[in-house]
Parts: C-alpha cells; structure tokens; sequence
C-alpha cells in the first residue's frame, strides 16, 4: 500500500513574563487624577476559536476551528515550557507567513488584596467577542471583564487544557460600586443594566479578535513528509492596568479601604452623570492584548 505523505504543522505557546505586553503607554482617562500602575499577571491563558494559516499567495490553511462549540482552552505556562495546542497533517500546498488566530478571551491570574492586607489570586477574563463562557455556561458580550469572586490556583501541569482550580465562580461587575453581579442582566450602570467594561473606547482600538502573527515563510509540498514548530512568545511584563488610588503599588479592590477596582466609586458624581465611555474619575482597570512573536523551526 505504500505510506501516505504529508507535510505536518505544529502550534506551540508560551508565556513571557519578560516582555511587556503590546499596551500603549497610557489609555486612562488623563483627568482621574490617579497613579498609573501595571503588573504582570502569575498566569494566564486564552479561549482560542480557530487558528489558520495565510500567505501572499492567496493560499490558507485552517488549522483548527471550532465552529459554534466553546473556545479551544488554552493555558500557556512561563519560558521556556512550550505547550502544544494544535497540530495538523497534511497541511495543503502553499507558502504560508501569517497565522490568524480568532481570540475570544484572554485570561490573566491576578494578586487583589484585602483589609486584612493579604493578596488573594483571582481569574481575571476580558472578551474580544461575544460567547457562551464554558465555566458559568452564561452568555457574554465583547468586551465584558469577568473577575472571579473565589480564590483561584494556577495550575502547575504544564497541561494547556488545565483550567486550575477555583477561581470558577466568574462575575461582571457593577459600574455604581464595583460589586459582584451574576447574572449580567442583574448589574447596574448607565448604559440599561450594563456592567463595567473597561475602558471600551481605548480598548477597542488596541485589541484584535483576530490578531495576526507574521511567520518565516513556510512553502508547503504535499509530497513530503516536512515537520514544522510554529513557536508561539506571549508577552505579559506588566499586562495587568489599575488605576492605583492609594498609591501603594497593590491592587486593593477587595479592601474597604481602598477606592482601587471601584469603578465609579470616586467618582465625584454618580452614574449617569459619568461619562461612559472613558469613565472620568473611576478606578479603571483591565488586561493588555499580549506581545505576540513566532519562530518558525523545519524538522
């Protein structure tokens, strides 16, 4: 029968708490009249809708997609741990230096401090579109920020599927006070019942749902048995914006004593005299789409 011949691609991650993230210097409202601060986050991770290949030739590749299903879960562990979570054989002819990859959320572990001055790690995710999240099977819009309301463990597995433990009990969170609100509908804002999202303005203008990472060129022959590892760097250094109101370079959204994660509790006026899309005077936080290379190596 003979053997059957095909060129095989491979996708591996990592994350790079060493190389800042791919945010622009400031996005926060210039008169809140807080202290910038960032830090980079102990984990994190993505929800991954499909994955393909392009080149200037007009050729394409999909390497994954998973249609209407959850995103593909993908947790990437710091360098040098390469995680695999795609592969494809024979992969059609074609010269390929991009790959596309549909991002529905990224996910980042964050230290929030409270009273008591303990750090606790909670899950941070920020949509880039809008989906059924696979934790709390309750629908999301784009750009919605869900914190977890327990404590999380970042896994040490090495697994990209591992999603850890705790951290499960995801929440949206109130634009009056900052609180914890589940479902969606049950938040309160100025925008009919619609929690906080961020900076959505700014980030909208930074983030892609499809970023598109550019590759060494890969020329693809059916004929041949050819491998290739497309390695993957995510950036993180300091992915994680706050707005540091008591300037103790700690995010302290669980202390009563402090305004940080308040949203627009500092406000000098209520909801709806805020204005919505920049949130003047609130204590803005969210995530940074990552700082994306790719190294290409031929087996």
């Amino acid at each position: 029968m003979g053997c059957s011949k095909g060129a095989n691609v491979t996708l591996q991650a990592m994350a790079d708490p060493t190389t800042p993230t791919a945010l622009p210097t400031n996005g926060d409202p210039a008169n809140d009249s807080f202290p910038n601060a960032n830090i980079t986050p102990t984990g994190f991770a993505m929800g991954i809708q499909s994955a393909t290949l392009t080149g200037t030739d007009g050729s394409s590749f999909t390497m994954f997609d998973q249609g209407t299903a959850t995103p593909l879960f993908t947790r990437l562990y710091n360098s040098p741990t390469m995680v695999t979570f795609a592969s494809s054989s024979k992969v059609s002819n074609g010269t390929y230096n991009q790959l596309a990859l549909q991002v529905v959320y990224y996910e980042a572990a964050i230290q929030t401090w409270d009273n008591q001055d303990l750090s606790h790690t909670r899950r941070l995710r920020y949509y880039l579109g809008s989906a059924t999240d696979p934790l709390i099977n309750l629908a999301v819009t784009a750009g919605d920020l869900l914190l977890s309301s327990d404590d999380f463990i970042v896994p040490t597995s090495k697994n990209p599927t591992d999603v850890g433990s705790g951290g499960m009990n995801l929440a949206w969170i109130s634009q009056v006070d900052g609180s914890f609100c589940s479902p969606r509908i049950d938040c309160s804002g100025a925008n009919l019942n619609d929690p906080y999202q961020g900076n959505t303005s700014f980030l909208a203008g930074i983030f892609a749902a499809s970023p598109i990472v550019s590759i060494s060129p890969i020329t693809i022959d059916s004929s041949t048995n050819a491998t290739y590892l497309i390695n993957l760097t995510f950036g993180i250094a300091n992915q994680f914006f706050y707005d540091d109101t008591d300037g103790n370079n700690q995010f302290d959204s669980l202390s009563t004593l402090s305004n940080d994660g308040k949203i627009d509790l500092p406000c000098a006026h209520p909801y709806p005299a805020c204005v919505t899309t920049d949130n003047p005077g609130s204590a803005d936080f969210w995530i940074g789409p990552p700082q994306i290379t790719a190294t290409v190596i031929s087996q």
